[in-house]
């Protein structure tokens, strides 16, 4: 893969672990009664797949794969991973 993907998937798992960093701090018992933290972490949630989905579509073109539809490219990506482990 080029460089400038490598850095784009890069800065996208930065994303990817603020956005749980920050569910992670938040998540409480409050969260059940305050519907605004609610919306908020879900907003994060929200963000981190999204943010998840781009780099499996970056991962799919960057080994020469056209992207597909968000449930293709985490397929693709599983069956890659899967494969590399072996």
């Amino acid at each position: 893969m080029n460089e400038a993907i490598n850095k784009r998937i890069l800065e996208k798992v930065e994303t990817v672990i603020e956005r749980v960093e920050f569910i992670e701090e938040h998540l409480s018992q409050q969260i059940l009664r305050d519907r605004i933290l609610r919306k908020a972490l879900y907003k994060e949630f929200q963000e981190a797949v999204e943010a998840v989905s781009d780099v499996c579509a970056m991962l799919r073109r960057g080994l020469n794969s056209s992207a597909k539809d968000d449930y293709s490219n985490i397929d693709f990506s599983v069956v890659v991973l899967e494969w590399i482990r072996r």
